[in-house]
């Protein structure tokens, strides 16, 4: 929002409005011995040239994608966004983030949220697509809660290998929800199949990621067959949403929940966020599921109409009593991922996941043949990790003096590392590049 002074008479104007004279008179009802005393400790006004400037220059000791060439992986790609992307999402009819509760004003926003759903469930393959919600790591906590309220068990089973940071807010969101939460190790790369149903027998559900935090996919297939033979839910996790464009649907696997993060698809890193948790199910949860739901009905005229067709009980309605913690959708960035997903068609998103895999899988040939080891043993799309010497205490800075934005991480019982992440914006010879400086700074 542009910065839009106001003059004395439009303080006068709207102080006579309040009923008062002065500023000092509508601060009157608050005590003085709680009001602040004496000038704020902060820098002298400037013009709006110097204060740009200012501000310009503090934005500049950012390091970003567009400086530096991003290989980061984990939960923020750094993808291609069509410039329709910006000018579409941000026209005013559409630039909004509230939630459309009245559909009669609204009807331009639920037919966005409409068409989001239908793309999101066409993409994994399951029956019901919600809004959208704020992020991976809250879609996670609603894919536990609802299978918990759905089962009646109150334990939730998760892999070692999903993002930590999922898992962390996981973790708080069900300590004060009551249910336990349990750790299915890896063996390697890939979540322990052999011991799904041993923790699927007394568990809720069981939660993997695909691709996991590693890079790796999961043999999701499997792992949901042995879900379910031991009566459990099984909920797939989805950080990187272009790999929707090469792999098997969720559904299609047998999953009964597919929940993530839908970043990749038009928004930017923008430095972690706002980002776009998206969540689609079976039938079966149609009525646990979180947010809203925006479906068609007939108007007075007979006319087909969009409105709210579905919503939970949440906080904004009878807070004691709600059944989920997302009383709202991030409309926009919701927006942004239904325009990419238009613009880009199914062949298009197709062909950047293709490049995707294409590209991860030349950096790995390169980074072998550099004496590199990958930690990687099974199939993966375009992320795979590289194991470090156990000295390299400061990897991350000394690859961003050689111009290279990395995701250090590190591996339980084995050690440090770096998850890469390669897409569709990195040429050969950066990739290349890359390599190089990989190899002199582990070396």
């Amino acid at each position: 929002m542009r910065y839009m002074p106001l003059s004395p008479d439009d303080v006068r104007e709207m102080l006579s409005a309040i009923g008062v004279k002065t500023i000092d008179d509508l601060f009157a009802p608050v005590p003085k011995d709680v009001r602040f005393q004496g000038a704020l400790d902060i820098p002298e006004a400037m013009s709006e040239v110097e204060l740009r400037r200012h501000v310009r220059g503090l934005a500049d000791e950012n390091y970003d994608a567009t400086k530096s060439l991003c290989f980061a992986g984990g939960t923020g790609y750094y993808h291609y966004i069509p410039s329709a992307v910006n000018t579409l999402s941000g026209l005013p009819e559409l630039l909004t983030a509230y939630t459309p509760y009245q559909p009669e004003l609204s009807q331009g926003i639920l037919m966005a949220i409409f068409e989001f759903q239908t793309l999101m469930t066409e993409l994994t393959g399951l029956a019901v697509s919600n809004a959208s919600l704020y992020d991976g790591s809250t879609a996670v906590c609603e894919a536990a809660r609802m299978a918990v309220n759905q089962s009646g068990k109150n334990v939730v089973s998760i892999s070692s290998l999903v993002h930590p940071s999922y898992i962390d807010t996981l973790k708080s969101f069900a300590s004060f929800l009551g249910y336990e939460i349990r750790i299915i190790p890896a063996t390697g790369d890939r979540t322990d199949a052999s011991r799904i149903a041993e923790y699927a027998k007394d568990s809720a559900c069981i939660i993997i990621q695909s691709p996991n935090v590693l890079g790796t996919i999961e043999d999701v297939e499997l792992v949901a067959k042995n879900t379910k033979s031991a009566g459990s839910y099984i909920v797939q996790v989805v950080a990187e949403t272009i790999s929707f464009g090469l792999l098997k649907r969720p559904g299609d696997l047998g999953v009964d929940i597919c929940c993530g993060d839908a970043q990749s698809f038009g928004n930017p890193l923008a430095f972690g966020g706002p980002y776009l948790g998206f969540m689609t199910c079976t039938e079966e949860f149609i009525r646990r599921l979180p947010g809203r739901i925006v479906g068609e009905t007939t108007d007075r005229h007979g006319n087909t109409v969009l409105t709210l067709t579905l919503r939970p009980r949440e906080q904004d309605i009878r807070r004691e009593k709600a059944t989920s913690n997302i009383c709202t959708n991030n409309s926009n960035s919701m927006l942004r991922a239904l325009i990419y997903l238009l613009l880009m068609g199914k062949k298009g998103v197709a062909e950047v996941a293709r490049q995707n895999y294409d590209k991860a899988h030349y950096f790995v040939e390169k980074a072998k043949s550099a004496g590199l080891k990958i930690f990687n043993q099974n199939p993966f799309f375009n992320e795979v990790t590289i194991l470090l010497p156990s000295k390299k205490d400061n990897f991350a800075t000394d690859m961003l003096q050689r111009g290279f934005i990395v995701s250090p991480t590190e591996i339980p019982g084995t050690g440090k590392a770096v998850t890469v992440a390669v897409t569709e914006m990195l040429t050969k010879e950066e990739i290349e590049a890359f390599v190089e400086a990989l190899k002199e700074v582990a070396a």
